[in-house]
């Protein structure tokens, strides 16, 4: 008696037409890039979610002069950076303030930065003084800086107190505005419609 085997099964292959094998493997491969797609979707969307908006500076803004709403931009920062910066939220806080600092285009709005009275205050005056090349230290003065302004005509000079508003640095001849007392403001101007003004750094104290 002859025992009947049936043939083992084999892929129904048909010419022009792919194998079950080569669709099993390529519907895998698209599943599993699928899933690799939607992860690194939730990986982007959780990067984005730990940034922060914070207050940046657009533009220059001197010491002591009011801060107006053009004069800040919003920056993204990472949420964990460390920086103490003022959130954006609170930007309208700031708006219409002054300044304590020069700020500069880029810098990051930090508590502190605005809130000064507006300069001159009581007692005091600004006063602009031209300087050339040797008149002044080559590098420019920043503000709040405390310098003494001399008379290179009088060699018994200790000259008088300042501080530094702004330094309109250029090469060459260049003006730096001067916060002084009222009572100092005509001998200092004298020296700069003169000519005789040199400016001498001092130690911050």
């Amino acid at each position: 008696m002859t025992t009947r085997t049936d043939p083992a099964p084999v892929d129904d292959f048909v010419p022009g037409r792919p194998r079950r094998l080569h669709r099993r493997r390529t519907l895998a491969i698209s599943a599993a890039l699928t899933i690799l797609g939607a992860l690194g979707g939730v990986a982007v969307l959780n990067t984005v979610a730990q940034r922060v908006q914070i207050v940046a500076v657009a533009r220059t803004v001197p010491v002591g002069s009011q801060i107006h709403a053009d004069d800040l931009v919003a920056a993204q920062v990472p949420a964990d950076s460390g920086l103490t910066a003022l959130p954006w939220a609170e930007f309208d806080q700031i708006v219409g303030q002054t300044a304590a600092v020069t700020l500069m285009p880029g810098q990051i709005v930090v508590p502190g930065s605005a809130g000064a009275s507006p300069l001159p205050g009581p007692g005091q005056a600004i006063v602009g003084i031209a300087v050339e090349i040797g008149q002044a230290p080559a590098s420019v003065l920043t503000a709040q800086d405390r310098i003494a302004v001399i008379d290179t005509e009088d060699s018994t000079s200790a000259g008088i107190t300042a501080e530094v508003v702004r330094d309109l640095g250029a090469d060459g001849r260049r003006t730096v505005d001067v916060l002084v007392d009222a009572a100092d403001a005509a001998a200092v101007a004298r020296l700069a419609l003169t000519g005789h003004a040199a400016l001498v750094l001092l130690e911050d104290r």
